[in-house]
């Protein structure tokens, strides 16, 4: 039962962090009323803000006038989206490899590279400093955001059988598909060896950036020295030394293996998306970015958990998650394509 005591404001105000400890989530330094809150509970309290308890009313009307309003909603989307985002986290290995940048809006962009025409030089006493010019290294051309979503149906029989860890599933996975759908986002953008802004392709043996051997030994020796020797813009050695290695899902334990039985510093990453035998060697992205992953400006996390309204034929609570992702090349230095 609802006490007479009940405060539907202080048990509004406690809702997203009881839904999200109940969903799974961490929360730091929850709200006191916090551990001691149902689904039941908090949709009574959303029912006597939506109306005005009648002589009539049982708990339960109150609570189906509450479950369906947009403010529950509200609180259930603010709840969830601790576990949808945390475990969007947990799903986004790749993101070691990326570079993040903002942009503005869902047109298509460019994201130019950057790159110079210059070194550091000796500076005698009482000279002159040289100029030096900054340059647009080619980059990515018609960048994009894509939106994906999922409308979620939270049914009367969870809320009031307060189901908290069930429904918190639901979003936890939710979150993790939209790490999945970026990591092949990632996936495609290497693989597609796409034409950057001069119009020609990244990947090409006369931009020292492919080895054809299987992976191996000698083949990871070939990436290493490559990195090492590729041209820059301006004609410069690019000398960077190898960060991580992401391979195609078969090749992740002998990869491993190779790495830490020579003793070398490098990541090993794999990409479930990547074709049989393909393999990729980069420097540290940020020395030299080469995965650009997209942001919308303004947001801090690609994934949003927000209210929804309610189907006419819904007995329940609607809540929808979207996730803005976009992934694209921003140059052909710092990358060595590997396999064949």
């Amino acid at each position: 039962m609802i006490p007479t005591e009940f405060n539907s404001r202080e048990v509004m105000s406690a809702a997203p962090d009881a839904i999200a400890m109940g969903s799974g989530a961490s929360v730091n330094r929850p709200h006191p009323l916090a551990s001691e809150l149902t689904l039941r509970k908090i949709a009574y309290a959303c029912g006597v803000a939506v109306r005005k308890p009648q002589p009539y009313d049982t708990e339960m009307s109150i609570a189906a006038s509450g479950m369906g309003s947009p403010e529950f909603s509200r609180l259930m989307a603010n709840g969830v989206s601790a576990v949808t985002i945390q475990s969007y986290r947990g799903q986004s290995e790749h993101l070691a490899i990326a570079s993040l940048f903002d942009v503005l809006n869902f047109y298509p962009s460019a994201i130019p590279a950057l790159d110079s025409d210059f070194a550091l030089e000796p500076l005698a006493e009482n000279a002159e400093i040289k100029q030096g010019l900054v340059t647009m290294a080619s980059g990515a051309r018609g960048v994009t955001l894509t939106s994906y979503a999922r409308a979620i149906t939270v049914a009367r029989e969870d809320i009031i059988n307060d189901n908290q860890g069930a429904i918190g599933r639901v979003f936890a996975e939710l979150g993790a598909s939209a790490g999945r759908i970026e990591s092949r986002l990632m996936a495609n953008a290497l693989e597609a060896n796409p034409v950057l802004d001069d119009g020609a392709a990244t990947f090409d043996a006369s931009y020292s950036n492919v080895v054809t051997e299987s992976f191996g030994w000698a083949a990871l020796v070939s990436a290493t020295t490559l990195l090492r020797t590729q041209p820059t813009q301006a004609g410069q050695r690019a000398d960077l030394k190898a960060k991580f290695l992401v391979v195609a899902p078969e090749l992740e334990v002998p990869a491993q293996s190779a790495v830490t039985n020579a003793g070398l510093d490098i990541k090993v990453l794999s990409l479930a998306n990547l074709p049989t035998g393909r393999w990729y060697l980069l420097a540290d992205p940020m020395v030299c970015p080469v995965v650009g992953v997209l942001r919308l400006a303004g947001a801090k996390n690609p994934v949003r958990v927000e209210q929804a309204k309610r189907p006419l034929h819904v007995d329940g609570a609607c809540v929808k998650v979207t996730a803005d992702l976009g992934v694209c090349l921003l140059r052909r230095t710092g990358i060595v394509r590997g396999g064949a």
